[in-house]
């Protein structure tokens, strides 16, 4: 790792959670080139890469020059790390003056400095900001009184549980479906997804991701127990019901801690007004927990990209059957995608979903890649033009890249955008994790599928995923142990028993991969991959009647 201050160490999550706080800081919030170019050096160097850190391969890997790039001739990346030195200085001389740990960008090298400022620095800093502030001795007395309330209205405030501690979290449970006919569950499920990302702009908390929650739908369950079974400070639930043109919404926040009631609201609007019902459910919970947006204060938590009911209501039924990740929710997406597109063609959002969904038909082998891919890369090229700043449009494209055109270094620009955009975006990370296992940056992919775990701990696709990375580099053991973890999630889970059985297939145990590949073709949602797993293993060492060279390659 980089050099850190007097020999102390500190550990890569910190350093990775003062990163994420820079990026979102008014600094850096719309500084996309500085921005890259920090995350690429602070994570190569984490990872005990800093002494690569040379002009051209941040020329290449974070400024999209060729391999013709001469730093000689294009002084591009001398000029922006001089741009970031001075960017990182005005972070912490305002917004950052307090921080306990600092990044710092030397002169005369690429690789960040990561220090820790000392606790008495940062109380003479936070007196030093308020003695700036003051006008006389009158102001600074007055300034005295008020931060001493303030402290005071803090601690009264925390000892009642309405202010989470530092690194909280809020688990979204998926909103209950209480409509007179129980067919709402894509609108709850839309719902809970907006709060998520609209609360995901919140500094100060961390996004327990909604198919995380979504295990626990229906289920009689207790908030607190779920709360630390998630590692979550608080939990956030509520009820959706509606009806014609009427939209009832009731919700509460609850403290895990001892199940306090942080707060609670019931809202009733015309559907006309979901978007603003929606702002207005994310600006209460913000105003409940007394923490401050990140930015501007009055900037929308909830980004409306249609006022189009019937666009929007397609687009959520198009992202409730993508969720559901079978040949049949797949197809079924494309479907109400389309039907959103047609009713509005500049829907952008609905332009990314269809690529996903294309991107993933193409994966499980329901469709030729020849036919499916080039429809998913058109779909989010077009999401891109009418939306530049969708994170899930550049995922999908990277997908594309990645493993139909096999333009590596295109494919990885287009997941740091992606990440840079959205860093609370698991799939993002989860496939970014499948790009570097695919050119065999293992260390590389068991870090960003960690993170991807980390912001939705329980994703049946992210736990299988990580069982992958286990069997590539040739960890058996501990790949069959990641599968079985992941069917204790859920037992009917199709693809984790596909890799499961390719697991046993390279321990040699042939009869225990062909009874997992008989079992992932019993379950509804499974694909043509796992047929053709089952044929192989059959022709196994006795297991069919012809064996055939079934060693480990």
């Amino acid at each position: 790792m980089g050099r850190k201050d007097q020999g102390s160490e500190i550990d890569a999550e910190s350093i990775r959670a003062q990163l994420d706080k820079l990026l979102l800081s008014r600094a850096f919030a719309h500084a996309g080139r500085l921005s890259r170019l920090l995350r690429f050096a602070v994570e190569q160097t984490i990872q005990g890469q800093g002494d690569h850190l040379k002009e051209y391969l941040l020329g290449f890997q974070v400024f999209g020059r060729d391999e013709k790039f001469d730093p000689r001739i294009d002084p591009v990346v001398r000029v922006e790390a001089h741009r970031l030195r001075a960017r990182l200085g005005e972070y912490y001389q305002n917004e950052g003056r307090a921080d306990a740990l600092r990044i710092e960008f030397p002169k005369g090298g690429y690789a960040p400095v990561f220090r820790k400022q000392p606790a008495r620095a940062r109380g003479i800093e936070r007196i030093r900001s308020w003695i700036r502030s003051s006008r006389g001795l009158k102001t600074l007395a007055l300034a005295g009184l008020l931060l001493v309330a303030g402290a005071v209205g803090y601690w009264v405030a925390a000892m009642r549980g309405r202010i989470p501690p530092a690194g909280s979290s809020i688990l979204v449970l998926p909103f209950e479906d209480v409509s007179p006919r129980r067919d709402q569950e894509y609108f709850c499920n839309g719902m809970t997804e907006e709060l998520v990302n609209a609360l995901a702009k919140v500094e100060g908390l961390r996004l327990v991701s909604r198919t995380s929650a979504s295990q626990f739908r229906g289920k009689a369950i207790d908030l607190r127990q779920v709360g630390r079974q998630l590692n979550a400070g608080m939990v956030l639930e509520g009820s959706v019901r509606k009806e014609g043109a009427r939209l009832r919404i009731t919700a509460r926040l609850v403290k895990v801690a001892d199940g306090y009631n942080v707060w609670s609201g019931n809202y009733e609007r015309e559907m006309t007004q979901v978007f603003a019902l929606q702002e207005e459910i994310s600006r209460a919970i913000v105003n409940a927990l007394r923490i401050r947006l990140v930015g501007e204060g009055g900037k929308r938590l909830i980004r409306q990209q249609t006022g189009n009911l019937d666009a929007y209501n397609s687009y959520l039924k198009g992202r409730y059957h993508w969720g559901k990740r079978t040949e049949s929710g797949l197809k079924t997406s494309i479907e109400h995608f389309g039907q959103a597109i047609a009713a509005e063609p500049g829907y952008a959002a609905a332009h990314a979903g269809l690529a996903g969904s294309y991107a993933l038909l193409a994966s499980y082998g329901v469709l030729p890649p020849r036919d499916a891919m080039p429809k998913a890369k058109a779909a989010a090229l077009k999401a891109l033009a009418l939306d530049e700043t969708l994170a899930e449009a550049h995922t999908s494209l990277e997908f594309v890249l990645s493993f139909y055109d096999w333009d590596w270094p295109a494919a990885e620009r287009q997941y740091a955008r992606a990440i840079e955009l959205d860093p609370g975006y698991p799939t993002a990370h989860q496939w970014y994790s499948g790009f570097l296992r695919a050119v065999g940056r293992l260390d590389e992919a068991l870090n960003e599928m960690k993170r991807a775990q980390e912001l939705d701990p329980l994703s049946l696709a992210a736990g299988r995923d990580m069982g992958r990375i286990f069997r590539s580099s040739r960890q058996d053991d501990r790949a069959i142990e990641q599968y079985r973890k992941v069917l204790e999630l859920d037992p009917n889970f199709p693809s984790a028993y596909l890799h499961l059985g390719m697991a046993y297939e390279e321990k040699h145990m042939y009869k225990e991969a062909v009874a997992a590949f008989e079992k992932a073709r019993s379950l509804p949602g499974g694909n043509p991959l796992i047929l053709g797993a089952l044929g192989m293993a059959m022709r196994c060492p006795g297991i069919g009647a012809r064996p055939r060279n079934c060693s480990k390659s």
